[in-house]
C-alpha cells in the first residue's frame, strides 16, 4: 500500500513539473528565437557601387581618385563633356540654361561608361580579387544558410532533449488511454 501511495505521489509530481516545465521551455525557446533572429537573404549589391558619384562623372575634379582609375580614353571624354556642358549652361553661373536633350543623353551614355569602366578597373579587381567568398569556396550568403541550417537543427535538437529531459515525450500520470497530439512518437 505504501508503495501505490509513493507511485502515484511521484505521478503527482512529475505532472506538475510538466506543467511547470512547458511554458518554461517554450519561453526559453521563445527567447533564443527572437535573440537570434532570422536571417533573411539581402540582395547581392555589386562591389564598390558605393564608391561611385552620386552625381554626373564630369563634376568629378581630374584629380579625384576615381578619375584616375578610369582608362585615358575615358578621362579624354570626361574632360571634352566637361567642356560642352560648360557651354551650353553658358557662362553666368547664377542663371544656368538646362541642357539640351542631346547633351543629356551623351551625359547618361558616359555616365554609364564610366561606372562600368570604374566597376571592372583593374585598381577595382586588385583591391579585392574575391569579394563575394568567405573562405576559398564558400560566399557570405552560402555560408550564412548553413549556419542557419545548422542553428535550426541544434535548436530542435534542444528541443527534442529538453521534453525528454523531463518526460514530456511521452504522456504520463493517467490509467486511461491518451491520445499524443504533438506530433512526436
Amino acid at each position: 500500500m505504501k508503495m501505490s501511495s509513493t507511485l502515484s505521489a511521484l505521478k503527482v509530481t512529475l505532472s506538475a513539473a510538466k506543467l511547470i516545465a512547458a511554458p518554461a521551455l517554450m519561453s526559453s525557446m521563445m527567447t533564443v528565437m527572437v535573440v537570434g533572429g532570422c536571417y533573411a537573404p539581402q540582395p547581392t549589391e555589386l562591389y564598390r557601387t558605393e564608391k561611385l558619384p552620386s552625381e554626373h562623372w564630369y563634376t568629378l575634379d581630374e584629380d579625384d581618385a576615381r578619375v584616375e582609375a578610369l582608362p585615358h580614353a575615358l578621362r579624354n571624354s570626361l574632360t571634352q563633356q566637361r567642356q560642352l556642358v560648360a557651354l551650353e549652361e553658358g557662362s553666368d553661373k547664377n542663371a544656368k540654361q538646362p541642357l539640351s536633350p542631346e547633351t543629356t543623353k551623351k551625359v547618361a551614355e558616359l555616365d554609364q561608361t564610366c561606372n562600368d569602366a570604374y566597376l571592372i578597373s583593374f585598381d577595382s579587381i586588385a583591391s579585392n580579387p574575391t569579394p563575394d567568398l568567405n573562405g576559398q569556396f564558400e560566399s557570405w550568403d552560402r555560408r550564412r544558410q548553413n549556419d542557419s541550417m545548422i542553428y535550426n537543427q541544434n535548436f530542435r535538437a534542444l528541443a527534442d532533449e529538453w521534453s525528454r529531459f523531463w518526460l514530456m515525450e511521452m504522456p504520463g500520470g493517467t490509467p486511461y488511454d491518451t491520445v499524443n497530439t504533438t506530433g512526436r512518437f
